[in-house]
């Protein structure tokens, strides 16, 4: 089933949180290890391909968001007190992973560099100093993604283990699986 259903998120919902998730993960990871261990193995082979990871995070993202808006009202719907908090914190998850490689984006193009992805410049550099200055917030909003990251993972183990509801079941594509 491609489309969202009360009872479980459709196949493209479940395939674009996957390979964001995946790709996100690989990004950050990859960037924070090399922080800590400059020179490991898995940090020079994924930072070649930071920009064009980054911008498969904006080109996925911009469908997810254009898929969740037209699947609005066929969503499993989720009750409990902190509904309102979790729908915030998916707006702003989504505010952040556009964001996130957006000013990536318009900090390499405006710093002269150009924007090359998967061997092909897609935009050439220019000398723009307010999209360049737009790089201060690259890394800040990386550490709130991590911490986004953190707390998604936490409320889908505790709607998992906690309330032993169908919640994460919904996105893996099977509700009502026996625990």
């Amino acid at each position: 089933m491609l489309q969202d259903s009360p009872q479980v998120y459709g196949s493209a919902t479940r395939f674009l949180h996957w390979v964001v998730a995946a790709l996100v993960i690989v990004q950050l990871s990859s960037v924070f290890l090399h922080e800590v261990w400059d020179g490991n193995a898995f940090s020079q082979m994924i930072l070649p391909w930071h920009t064009s990871i980054g911008v498969s995070v904006l080109a996925l993202m911009a469908i997810r968001t254009l898929w969740a808006l037209s699947q609005l009202g066929h969503r499993p719907v989720h009750d409990g007190s902190l509904q309102r908090l979790a729908v915030w914190a998916h707006v702003l998850m989504y505010a952040l992973l556009i964001m996130m490689p957006l000013s990536g984006v318009l900090m390499t193009w405006g710093s002269g560099y150009g924007v090359h992805a998967f061997g092909s410049v897609l935009v050439p550099g220019a000398d723009v100093p307010w999209a360049a200055a737009l790089g201060v917030v690259h890394e800040p909003i990386a550490w709130l993604i991590t911490l986004m990251i953190l707390g998604h993972v936490a409320m889908a183990m505790h709607h998992h283990f906690g309330r032993r509801d169908d919640t994460l079941r919904r996105m893996v594509g099977r509700p009502g699986d026996p625990q």
